[in-house]
Protein backbone atom coordinates (compact mmCIF):
# COMPACT_ATOMS: atom_id res chain seq x y z
CA UNK A 1 0.00 0.00 0.00
CA UNK A 2 2.38 2.30 0.88
CA UNK A 3 4.70 1.43 -2.23
CA UNK A 4 1.52 2.38 -4.33
CA UNK A 5 1.32 5.84 -2.63
CA UNK A 6 4.62 6.55 -3.12
CA UNK A 7 4.31 5.68 -6.59
CA UNK A 8 1.54 7.66 -7.07
CA UNK A 9 2.93 10.37 -5.83
CA UNK A 10 6.20 10.19 -7.64
CA UNK A 11 3.96 9.84 -11.05
CA UNK A 12 2.06 13.17 -10.01
CA UNK A 13 5.69 15.03 -8.90
CA UNK A 14 7.14 14.11 -12.63
CA UNK A 15 4.10 14.84 -14.36
CA UNK A 16 3.87 18.55 -12.38
CA UNK A 17 7.34 18.91 -13.50
CA UNK A 18 6.99 17.94 -17.02
CA UNK A 19 3.88 20.33 -17.26
CA UNK A 20 5.67 23.54 -15.97
CA UNK A 21 8.55 22.59 -18.53
CA UNK A 22 5.98 21.94 -21.60
CA UNK A 23 4.19 25.22 -20.70
CA UNK A 24 7.73 27.43 -20.65
CA UNK A 25 7.74 31.03 -21.19
CA UNK A 26 3.83 30.79 -19.77
CA UNK A 27 4.61 29.32 -16.12
CA UNK A 28 7.12 32.00 -16.25
CA UNK A 29 4.57 35.10 -17.40
CA UNK A 30 3.79 36.55 -14.23
CA UNK A 31 5.84 39.62 -13.52
CA UNK A 32 8.32 39.01 -10.93
CA UNK A 33 8.08 35.07 -10.94
CA UNK A 34 9.42 32.16 -12.77
CA UNK A 35 8.80 28.73 -12.52
CA UNK A 36 11.12 27.78 -10.07
CA UNK A 37 9.91 31.11 -7.77
CA UNK A 38 10.49 34.72 -7.73
CA UNK A 39 12.44 36.21 -10.68
CA UNK A 40 16.28 36.51 -10.48
CA UNK A 41 17.71 39.82 -10.95
CA UNK A 42 19.16 41.15 -14.15
CA UNK A 43 23.31 39.86 -14.39
CA UNK A 44 25.77 42.61 -12.68
CA UNK A 45 26.94 45.02 -15.44
CA UNK A 46 30.18 45.64 -13.13
CA UNK A 47 33.13 45.34 -15.38
CA UNK A 48 37.31 45.03 -14.97
CA UNK A 49 39.27 47.73 -15.71
CA UNK A 50 43.10 47.95 -14.80
CA UNK A 51 45.30 51.37 -15.01
CA UNK A 52 48.67 51.29 -16.12
CA UNK A 53 51.57 53.80 -16.38
CA UNK A 54 53.48 55.33 -19.49
CA UNK A 55 56.04 52.32 -19.42
CA UNK A 56 53.26 50.27 -20.28
CA UNK A 57 53.52 51.70 -23.76
CA UNK A 58 57.00 50.87 -24.75
CA UNK A 59 56.68 47.45 -25.50
CA UNK A 60 57.26 45.81 -29.66
CA UNK A 61 53.65 45.98 -31.37
CA UNK A 62 52.09 46.91 -27.59
CA UNK A 63 52.49 43.51 -26.49
CA UNK A 64 52.15 44.62 -23.11
CA UNK A 65 48.84 46.10 -23.56
CA UNK A 66 47.65 42.80 -25.36
CA UNK A 67 48.86 41.17 -22.01
CA UNK A 68 46.16 42.99 -20.23
CA UNK A 69 43.46 41.52 -22.71
CA UNK A 70 44.39 37.92 -22.64
CA UNK A 71 43.98 38.13 -18.94
CA UNK A 72 40.22 39.22 -19.44
CA UNK A 73 40.19 43.19 -19.20
CA UNK A 74 38.57 44.93 -21.57
CA UNK A 75 38.75 48.33 -19.76
CA UNK A 76 41.56 50.83 -19.04
CA UNK A 77 41.66 53.55 -16.36
CA UNK A 78 44.57 56.17 -18.02
CA UNK A 79 46.33 59.34 -16.95
CA UNK A 80 46.07 61.84 -19.33
CA UNK A 81 49.81 62.81 -19.38
CA UNK A 82 49.37 59.11 -21.66
CA UNK A 83 48.11 60.98 -24.42
CA UNK A 84 50.83 63.33 -26.74
CA UNK A 85 50.45 66.93 -25.78
CA UNK A 86 49.56 66.61 -22.32
CA UNK A 87 52.84 66.97 -20.59
CA UNK A 88 54.09 70.00 -22.27
CA UNK A 89 51.10 71.90 -22.63
CA UNK A 90 48.44 70.54 -20.17
CA UNK A 91 45.87 69.70 -23.11
CA UNK A 92 46.05 67.78 -26.28
CA UNK A 93 44.20 67.46 -29.75
CA UNK A 94 41.47 65.85 -30.64
CA UNK A 95 43.68 63.78 -33.46
CA UNK A 96 45.88 62.83 -30.64
CA UNK A 97 42.92 61.42 -28.69
CA UNK A 98 42.25 59.68 -31.38
CA UNK A 99 45.24 57.89 -32.29
CA UNK A 100 45.53 57.21 -28.70
CA UNK A 101 41.73 55.41 -28.42
CA UNK A 102 42.08 54.02 -31.79
CA UNK A 103 45.99 52.56 -30.60
CA UNK A 104 44.13 50.83 -27.46
CA UNK A 105 41.20 49.34 -29.44
CA UNK A 106 44.18 47.93 -31.47
CA UNK A 107 44.48 45.35 -28.69
CA UNK A 108 41.17 45.44 -27.59
CA UNK A 109 40.76 48.13 -24.90
CA UNK A 110 38.61 50.51 -24.63
CA UNK A 111 38.74 53.56 -22.23
CA UNK A 112 36.94 53.91 -18.89
CA UNK A 113 38.21 56.87 -17.20
CA UNK A 114 40.84 59.62 -17.93
CA UNK A 115 42.15 61.37 -15.59
CA UNK A 116 43.85 64.59 -14.60
CA UNK A 117 46.90 65.26 -12.99
CA UNK A 118 47.05 68.18 -10.30
CA UNK A 119 50.52 70.15 -10.91
CA UNK A 120 48.25 70.99 -14.72
CA UNK A 121 45.73 72.84 -12.94
CA UNK A 122 47.51 73.87 -9.55
CA UNK A 123 47.32 77.34 -10.34
CA UNK A 124 43.54 77.23 -10.56
CA UNK A 125 43.20 75.39 -7.79
CA UNK A 126 44.98 77.94 -5.10
CA UNK A 127 42.85 81.20 -7.32
CA UNK A 128 46.04 82.41 -9.52
CA UNK A 129 45.49 84.74 -12.52
CA UNK A 130 47.07 81.99 -14.63
CA UNK A 131 44.57 79.57 -13.32
CA UNK A 132 42.19 80.70 -15.95
CA UNK A 133 44.04 78.96 -18.64
CA UNK A 134 44.22 75.91 -16.89
CA UNK A 135 40.54 75.50 -16.46
CA UNK A 136 40.39 75.92 -20.22
CA UNK A 137 42.44 73.41 -20.89
CA UNK A 138 39.90 71.32 -18.73
CA UNK A 139 37.08 72.57 -20.47
CA UNK A 140 38.70 71.55 -23.97
CA UNK A 141 39.37 68.22 -22.71
CA UNK A 142 36.10 67.43 -20.74
CA UNK A 143 34.64 68.47 -24.72
CA UNK A 144 37.31 65.83 -26.63
CA UNK A 145 36.51 63.00 -24.01
CA UNK A 146 32.84 63.98 -24.46
CA UNK A 147 33.09 63.56 -27.97
CA UNK A 148 34.66 60.67 -27.64
CA UNK A 149 32.30 58.94 -25.60
CA UNK A 150 34.97 58.30 -22.61
CA UNK A 151 32.63 57.80 -19.23
CA UNK A 152 34.96 59.41 -16.91
CA UNK A 153 36.43 62.58 -16.77
CA UNK A 154 38.76 62.61 -13.27
CA UNK A 155 39.21 65.86 -11.82
CA UNK A 156 40.75 65.96 -8.49
CA UNK A 157 41.52 67.84 -5.40
CA UNK A 158 44.37 69.30 -5.01
CA UNK A 159 47.04 67.48 -3.16
CA UNK A 160 49.23 68.95 -0.48
CA UNK A 161 52.02 67.94 -1.86
CA UNK A 162 51.64 70.39 -5.03
CA UNK A 163 52.42 72.71 -2.14
CA UNK A 164 56.19 71.21 -1.18
CA UNK A 165 59.27 72.24 -2.29
CA UNK A 166 60.79 69.73 -4.81
CA UNK A 167 62.19 66.52 -3.37
CA UNK A 168 60.37 66.43 0.01
CA UNK A 169 59.40 63.82 1.89
CA UNK A 170 55.70 63.13 2.44
CA UNK A 171 55.59 60.19 5.16
CA UNK A 172 55.00 57.11 2.14
CA UNK A 173 57.17 54.31 2.23
CA UNK A 174 57.41 49.99 1.28
CA UNK A 175 56.46 47.82 4.08
CA UNK A 176 57.07 43.76 3.34
CA UNK A 177 53.54 42.00 2.99
CA UNK A 178 52.51 38.59 2.31
CA UNK A 179 55.33 36.05 2.40
CA UNK A 180 58.15 39.53 1.95
CA UNK A 181 56.01 41.28 -0.97
CA UNK A 182 56.15 44.90 -1.15
CA UNK A 183 53.73 47.22 0.07
CA UNK A 184 52.76 50.73 -0.29
CA UNK A 185 52.09 52.21 3.36
CA UNK A 186 51.80 55.48 4.83
CA UNK A 187 52.39 56.63 8.34
CA UNK A 188 50.93 59.79 9.24
CA UNK A 189 53.76 59.94 12.55
CA UNK A 190 56.76 59.28 10.39
CA UNK A 191 54.92 62.06 7.56
CA UNK A 192 55.03 64.42 10.74
CA UNK A 193 58.68 63.70 11.78
CA UNK A 194 59.71 64.94 8.54
CA UNK A 195 58.52 68.15 8.93
CA UNK A 196 58.07 68.92 5.30
CA UNK A 197 58.26 72.71 4.37
CA UNK A 198 56.10 73.60 2.15
CA UNK A 199 57.08 76.45 -0.82
CA UNK A 200 54.15 78.59 -0.16
CA UNK A 201 50.53 78.53 2.43
CA UNK A 202 46.74 78.15 1.47
CA UNK A 203 43.74 77.88 3.35
CA UNK A 204 41.02 75.16 3.46
CA UNK A 205 38.60 78.43 2.03
CA UNK A 206 40.67 79.19 -0.76
CA UNK A 207 40.97 75.39 -2.19
CA UNK A 208 36.99 74.98 -1.84
CA UNK A 209 36.67 78.70 -3.54
CA UNK A 210 39.48 76.91 -6.52
CA UNK A 211 37.79 73.78 -7.12
CA UNK A 212 34.28 75.07 -7.00
CA UNK A 213 35.22 77.60 -9.82
CA UNK A 214 36.73 74.69 -11.64
CA UNK A 215 34.20 72.23 -11.52
CA UNK A 216 30.86 74.86 -12.21
CA UNK A 217 33.07 75.82 -15.13
CA UNK A 218 33.82 72.11 -16.86
CA UNK A 219 30.98 70.17 -15.59
CA UNK A 220 28.50 72.14 -18.17
CA UNK A 221 30.95 71.20 -20.88
CA UNK A 222 29.62 67.72 -20.36
CA UNK A 223 26.28 67.64 -19.32
CA UNK A 224 24.68 66.79 -22.51
CA UNK A 225 26.97 63.66 -23.20
CA UNK A 226 27.73 60.22 -21.55
CA UNK A 227 30.66 61.19 -19.85
CA UNK A 228 30.73 63.00 -16.05
CA UNK A 229 33.47 64.47 -14.01
CA UNK A 230 34.18 62.32 -11.16
CA UNK A 231 35.91 63.23 -7.80
CA UNK A 232 38.63 60.81 -6.02
CA UNK A 233 39.29 62.88 -2.73
CA UNK A 234 42.42 63.54 -1.08
CA UNK A 235 44.72 60.98 -0.01
CA UNK A 236 46.15 59.89 2.30
CA UNK A 237 42.87 61.42 3.48
CA UNK A 238 44.17 64.12 6.10
CA UNK A 239 42.72 67.51 6.51
CA UNK A 240 46.21 68.55 7.90
CA UNK A 241 49.00 67.36 5.96
CA UNK A 242 52.59 68.44 5.11
CA UNK A 243 52.34 72.00 6.29
CA UNK A 244 49.04 72.75 4.24
CA UNK A 245 44.78 71.91 4.38
CA UNK A 246 43.07 69.03 2.44
CA UNK A 247 39.80 69.35 1.64
CA UNK A 248 38.18 66.15 0.22
CA UNK A 249 38.34 63.29 2.90
CA UNK A 250 35.09 62.09 3.97
CA UNK A 251 31.76 61.65 2.63
CA UNK A 252 30.67 65.22 3.73
CA UNK A 253 33.34 66.78 1.35
CA UNK A 254 31.35 64.83 -1.23
CA UNK A 255 28.10 65.91 -0.04
CA UNK A 256 29.38 69.92 -0.36
CA UNK A 257 31.04 69.17 -3.60
CA UNK A 258 28.00 67.52 -5.45
CA UNK A 259 25.73 70.29 -3.74
CA UNK A 260 27.80 73.01 -4.92
CA UNK A 261 27.70 72.16 -8.06
CA UNK A 262 24.82 70.41 -8.51
CA UNK A 263 24.44 68.08 -11.73
CA UNK A 264 24.11 64.49 -12.37
CA UNK A 265 27.12 65.12 -14.28
CA UNK A 266 28.92 65.53 -10.96
CA UNK A 267 30.27 62.48 -9.71
CA UNK A 268 32.85 60.24 -7.47
CA UNK A 269 35.41 57.58 -7.99
CA UNK A 270 34.72 55.88 -5.05
CA UNK A 271 38.32 54.86 -3.52
CA UNK A 272 37.55 51.65 -1.11
CA UNK A 273 40.56 52.02 0.04
CA UNK A 274 40.40 55.32 0.46
CA UNK A 275 37.26 55.54 1.85
CA UNK A 276 38.30 53.05 4.63
CA UNK A 277 41.60 54.66 5.56
CA UNK A 278 39.77 57.51 6.33
CA UNK A 279 37.70 55.63 9.27
CA UNK A 280 34.30 55.79 7.56
CA UNK A 281 31.66 53.39 7.04
CA UNK A 282 32.66 51.92 3.51
CA UNK A 283 29.00 50.18 2.66
CA UNK A 284 27.37 53.15 4.07
CA UNK A 285 29.21 55.41 1.88
CA UNK A 286 28.38 52.87 -1.09
CA UNK A 287 24.43 52.75 -0.40
CA UNK A 288 24.27 56.93 0.12
CA UNK A 289 26.27 57.87 -3.08
CA UNK A 290 25.07 54.18 -5.17
CA UNK A 291 21.69 55.57 -4.14
CA UNK A 292 22.15 59.43 -5.49
CA UNK A 293 23.74 57.92 -8.50
CA UNK A 294 26.87 59.47 -7.87
CA UNK A 295 29.39 56.23 -8.26
CA UNK A 296 30.66 56.26 -11.58
CA UNK A 297 34.26 54.53 -11.25
CA UNK A 298 35.64 51.99 -8.33
CA UNK A 299 39.22 51.43 -7.05
CA UNK A 300 38.64 48.08 -5.86
CA UNK A 301 41.70 48.43 -3.07
CA UNK A 302 42.11 46.46 0.21
CA UNK A 303 44.45 47.79 3.06
CA UNK A 304 45.28 47.17 6.12
CA UNK A 305 44.33 50.14 9.02
CA UNK A 306 42.96 52.75 9.13
CA UNK A 307 44.22 56.50 10.26
CA UNK A 308 42.27 57.16 13.30
CA UNK A 309 43.13 53.76 14.55
CA UNK A 310 46.65 53.11 13.88
CA UNK A 311 47.23 56.75 12.66
CA UNK A 312 48.28 54.88 9.12
CA UNK A 313 47.81 52.08 6.55
CA UNK A 314 49.44 49.54 3.99
CA UNK A 315 48.01 48.65 0.98
CA UNK A 316 48.14 45.23 0.71
CA UNK A 317 46.71 42.19 -1.68
CA UNK A 318 43.01 42.64 -2.58
CA UNK A 319 42.33 39.58 -0.81
CA UNK A 320 44.74 40.00 2.36
CA UNK A 321 43.34 43.13 3.65
CA UNK A 322 40.81 44.49 6.75
CA UNK A 323 37.69 44.60 3.98
CA UNK A 324 35.96 41.66 2.78
CA UNK A 325 36.01 42.14 -0.99
CA UNK A 326 33.47 40.10 -2.08
CA UNK A 327 30.84 41.99 0.67
CA UNK A 328 32.19 45.42 -1.06
CA UNK A 329 31.76 44.13 -4.83
CA UNK A 330 27.92 42.64 -2.98
CA UNK A 331 27.13 46.30 -1.80
CA UNK A 332 27.86 47.85 -5.38
CA UNK A 333 25.71 45.10 -7.05
CA UNK A 334 22.71 45.80 -4.83
CA UNK A 335 22.89 50.05 -5.26
CA UNK A 336 23.03 48.66 -9.08
CA UNK A 337 26.59 49.91 -9.76
CA UNK A 338 27.21 49.53 -13.14
CA UNK A 339 30.33 50.63 -13.97
CA UNK A 340 34.34 49.44 -14.11
CA UNK A 341 36.07 48.28 -10.78
CA UNK A 342 40.36 48.60 -11.05
CA UNK A 343 42.92 47.02 -8.74
CA UNK A 344 44.17 50.75 -8.56
CA UNK A 345 47.74 50.24 -6.70
CA UNK A 346 49.50 47.19 -7.61
CA UNK A 347 52.08 45.40 -4.95
CA UNK A 348 55.31 44.21 -5.84
CA UNK A 349 55.69 40.43 -5.82
CA UNK A 350 59.22 38.87 -6.20
CA UNK A 351 60.43 38.59 -9.91
CA UNK A 352 57.63 40.93 -11.09
CA UNK A 353 59.96 43.82 -12.82
CA UNK A 354 59.66 45.68 -14.71
CA UNK A 355 55.71 45.45 -15.14
CA UNK A 356 53.65 44.42 -12.20
CA UNK A 357 52.14 41.93 -14.49
CA UNK A 358 51.97 38.77 -11.76
CA UNK A 359 49.88 40.80 -9.77
CA UNK A 360 47.72 42.40 -12.28
CA UNK A 361 47.23 38.96 -13.23
CA UNK A 362 46.21 37.99 -9.47
CA UNK A 363 43.88 40.60 -9.10
CA UNK A 364 42.08 40.27 -11.85
CA UNK A 365 41.39 36.43 -11.80
CA UNK A 366 40.43 37.58 -8.03
CA UNK A 367 37.89 40.08 -8.81
CA UNK A 368 36.59 37.63 -11.64
CA UNK A 369 36.19 35.16 -9.67
CA UNK A 370 33.93 37.86 -7.36
CA UNK A 371 31.94 38.32 -9.92
CA UNK A 372 31.54 35.25 -11.13
CA UNK A 373 29.89 34.42 -7.35
CA UNK A 374 27.00 37.09 -7.95
CA UNK A 375 23.67 35.99 -8.05
CA UNK A 376 22.79 35.37 -12.16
Amino acid sequence: MNQVHASRREFVKHGALGAAALAGPLASSSPGHTADGPARKQPTRIRIGVRFSAAWLKSEKDNDLRFLKQIGVDYANITLDQIPGYRETGCFTPAALKGFVSRLAAVGLKIERANSLGPYYKNAHVGRPEGQKEIDNLKRIGEMLAHAEIPVFGIQACQASEHLKKGAAAGWSRAPGRGGCSCLAFDQDRSARLSPNPEYKVTAEQLWKGLINIYRQVVPVVEKSKTRVAMHGNDPPLYNYLGNPQILCRFADFERLFKEVPSTHNAMTFCVGTRYESGEDVFEGIRRFGKQGKLCHVHFRNVRGTLPARRGYTEVFVDDGDLDMARVLRALDEVRYDGVIDYDHPVGITGDEPLPKQYIAFAVGYMKGLLHSLPR
